[in-house]
């Protein structure tokens, strides 16, 4: 594995203020950016981290992502929105459905937001964990930037690796499930090139069809099984055919407009509204307890509830720092410039 440099949370915060600034962003799409990109490495989903920017940026050159986004939102029925998210970055534009559709499960029991016209809203985790903050079950879903998936038995793409998330409601530590279709995203196979790591075979494909182990040559990723491939068209088709656009292998990707960007899709549902907030949380909390107390296969293995692993990540980043691999350290210099990536550096160890 190559070495890293350990980064702190208040250095990301100064590169991305450094990287961004040129594009004269919205304020709240700029703290709404940054919020998750840092928080992903926290989490350890490297995967949507900081090593993201360089896609983002030149989205941002090429005109792809708007820096200053108009959302139009209309409201289909009262437990029913729409978003025009008008090219925003997805997390800003997720961000903002999450908190309508939580604001309105408030009022009615429960609320579906769909966005379109979007890009890339990063992890779906972060969307489905607001609500679960809000005492709500969340979910949460979304088409990809670019159809690169094969279905199961396949060797070209058809789909988009296409995330889920699903939150409950648990005090300060929810159960968040949030996952690719794929074997893993096609942003971790990037984070195992930049760590310099082979991949399992299993997660991609090369450009002739060929099953890969080398990260710099997967071009197409496979789905987690043949319920990877099912949940990936399911994808598809909830953000785009239900939104009034094209499933994602319709799309035309080098066009951005309200027929062909990035479409998501949310759902939330009031907890209060079928049982005692109280009462629920204390079964979901007996759930966790009873999973960690399980027989183990591997004595030495410890058995996570989804999101565990991540909230001890944080707790861990947060006082040690952020890992970041040298050779992305180097992409960065060479798209950024080493001025700006200075803003991120310590002395490096070996990971």
């Amino acid at each position: 594995m190559t070495d890293v440099v350990f980064v702190s949370v208040a250095a990301c915060h100064r590169f991305l203020d450094r990287v961004l600034a040129p594009y004269d962003l919205l304020p709240d799409v700029a703290h709404a950016w940054k919020q998750h990109l840092i928080q992903a490495n926290l989490w350890g989903v490297d995967s949507h981290g900081l090593q993201q920017i360089i896609g983002y940026d030149k989205s941002l050159q090429s005109g792809r992502i708007n820096p200053r986004p108009h959302l139009t939102v209309h409201r289909d029925r009262p437990t029913m929105m729409r978003i025009d998210a008008d090219r925003s970055p997805g997390q800003y534009a997720a961000q903002i459905a999450m908190e309508q559709a939580i604001t309105q499960a408030q009022q009615s029991g429960m609320a579906a937001v769909g966005v379109t016209n979007s890009n890339h809203f990063g992890m779906a985790g972060y969307y489905t964990r607001m609500a679960a903050a809000a005492g709500m079950i969340g979910f949460a879903t979304s088409d990809t930037n670019v159809v690169d998936l094969a279905p199961y038995g396949g060797k070209v793409a058809r789909l988009g690796n296409n995330p889920f998330s699903w939150a409950i409601p648990c005090g300060d530590r929810p159960i968040v499930l949030d996952m690719a279709a794929g074997a893993v995203s096609g942003g971790k196979i990037k984070h195992f090139a930049y760590q310099g790591l082979p991949i399992p075979l299993g997660w991609g494909l090369t450009a002739t069809g060929e099953p890969t182990a080398d990260p710099h040559q997967s071009v197409v990723n496979l789905p987690a099984s043949y319920k990877g491939s099912g949940l990936a068209l399911i994808a598809d088709l909830l953000c785009g055919p239900l939104l009034g656009t094209a499933a994602a292998m319709f799309k035309t990707k080098a066009i951005h407009d309200g027929a062909n960007g990035t479409g998501h899709f949310f759902w939330v549902l009031d907890v209060s509204i079928w049982t005692d907030r109280a009462a629920f949380e204390q079964e979901v909390e007996r759930a966790v307890q009873a999973l960690h107390a399980t027989p183990r296969l591997d004595p030495e293995q410890p058995i996570y509830y989804p999101g565990e692993l991540e909230a001890r990540t944080q707790a861990q980043r947060s006082h040690s720092g952020i890992p970041i691999p040298v050779p992305l350290l180097a992409t960065l210099r060479q798209q950024f410039g080493a001025d700006v990536v200075a803003l991120l550096e310590t002395e490096p160890s070996v990971g």
